[in-house]
């Protein structure tokens, strides 16, 4: 594990966009005029983890987090890699206003639900760092869902869709409907525009069941494991 996350080496623009479910949402539907809303500071984002380490007993010993000021409209990204993975707070004004967007569900109150859904998608992207999880994780969540991934970025953000759904649904079940509608609205929209971050056909409640499985049922992956 890295002494101090801060001298970890950066990936390319290229891997970090590969880590953010915000892709296509900045282009067409926000613009200028979107409000900004506020992102959480790190102590919120560690808190966050913590307790998602509690849900899924996992260890979050290699997982640090950074506030960060990039010119990307991902409100949220992770740098992850076998020996950390950094999770960045992105507070640029084009990533507030892509949160803003998310936000607006049409429903008051949503704003730690959808961090909590936020967090666990991003926390996914981390586990798959571990070594040998990405390959069998894929295998598996292509059998139960009957298809083949356009590639490990399609495969990833699904998963993390349908992890961060389960993760809603234990830890803020009254609001899990909104989320969900949420997701599979955003999914849907901007399926012709990213198409590696189109997960909408798979966001089911079987699925998401079966996600949580991969995490929670013994004998099951074990994506915790060091």
């Amino acid at each position: 594990m890295l002494k101090d996350p801060k001298t970890a080496v950066l990936q390319t623009s290229t891997e970090f966009l590969e880590h953010a479910m915000w892709n296509g949402l900045f282009f067409g539907l926000v613009n200028l005029f979107t409000p900004q809303a506020s992102l959480p500071d790190t102590a919120t984002m560690q808190q966050e983890i913590r307790q998602f380490a509690q849900v899924y007993a996992i260890d979050t010993r290699r997982i640090h987090v950074r506030e960060s000021t990039m010119n990307n409209p991902s409100p949220f990204l992770t740098n992850s890699g076998v020996k950390a993975c950094v999770l960045h707070v992105n507070q640029h004004a084009d990533a507030k206003r892509v949160w803003s967007h998310f936000l607006d569900s049409g429903h008051e109150g949503m704003e730690a639900a959808f961090l909590a859904f936020t967090s666990a998608h991003e926390l996914t992207h981390c586990l798959m760092s571990e070594k040998g999880k990405r390959v069998e994780s894929k295998k598996a969540l292509e059998a139960y869902l009957g298809v083949q991934f356009k590639n490990n970025v399609h495969f990833e953000e699904t998963l993390a869709d349908l992890v961060g759904l389960a993760y809603v649904a234990k830890v803020a079940p009254e609001a899990f409907e909104v989320i969900y509608k949420r997701v599979k609205s955003i999914r849907t929209d901007f399926s012709n525009r990213d198409p590696e971050h189109d997960s909408a056909a798979a966001l089911r409640p079987d699925s998401i069941a079966f996600a949580d499985s991969m995490l929670t049922k013994a004998g099951a992956l074990q994506l915790a494991a060091n």
